[in-house]
């Protein structure tokens, strides 16, 4: 991982030179129900990341979501926009990213993504839920009927931590349960240090409005300071 975190540094969006594929063409060769949630999962911790810096998704279609190197924990969401500074709105922006990302997650288990419209899956939510992982059942309805503005990636780990403590209750094995754990929160560090990478250009974007919103009254400032020399020197030759 280390490895692969060094050649995406060195593979950016700026220089280009790193690989990328569509959502749709990813999924397309990767039919396994294990590998599209272990996906889903990175995708839904980009969304967090990108959330948690400020910003939502412009455009939530597959084609416009990437992976980059063929790595899964590489994804990028290509189109992005500032959140609003209203804290209603933030979270109801918010809260619509979470509900397209399991529609899509949704559609790609059903194969049926391009059929699915949102008041569709609210209605026939548990005949479609044929096709989700049992596990992930009661996340996606929660989502899905409820207006839950909750993380796949926060019920996946939180539903893991409650299994474990269950684990242990039956065999108790303790330390081995701190280790899983232990290894998750490793696994959690490295992606987001991908995720910095890979969405760097947020900082830059937010550089780049502080940078104008100081210039502007710079440029003012000179401009007064350029007009009342001339007056001045006007006044003196009067």
């Amino acid at each position: 991982m280390q490895n692969n975190l060094s050649e995406l540094k060195n593979r950016t969006p700026a220089n280009g030179g790193f690989s990328a594929v569509s959502l749709s063409e990813w999924i397309n060769t990767h039919h396994s129900e294990d590998d599209m949630r272990t996906l889903f999962l990175n995708l839904d911790r980009a969304l967090k990341y990108i959330h948690e810096h400020g910003y939502c998704i412009e455009v939530f279609y597959p084609t416009e979501i990437e992976v980059l190197n063929n790595e899964v924990d590489h994804v990028r969401f290509k189109k992005l926009i500032e959140l609003p500074s209203d804290i209603s709105k933030r979270k109801e922006w918010i809260r619509e990213d979470i509900f397209n990302s399991s529609l899509i997650q949704i559609g790609f288990y059903g194969k049926c993504l391009k059929y699915l419209r949102p008041d569709f899956l609210k209605e026939n939510f548990d005949e479609i839920s044929q096709f989700i992982p049992s596990g992930d059942i009661p996340y996606y309805r929660g989502v899905v009927q409820r207006g839950a503005s909750v993380y796949f990636c926060e019920y996946a780990l939180e539903k893991r931590n409650r299994d474990l403590e269950e684990l242990e209750k039956e065999l108790g094995e303790e330390d081995g349960e701190k280790k899983l754990l232990k290894t998750m929160s490793d696994s959690e560090m490295v992606n987001a240090r991908v995720n910095d990478v890979i969405y760097r250009q947020i900082n830059g974007l937010r550089d780049a409005a502080f940078i104008n919103l100081l210039l502007i009254p710079a440029v003012v400032l000179v401009v007064l300071i350029i007009f009342e020399v001339i007056t001045f020197m006007i006044s003196l030759f009067a």
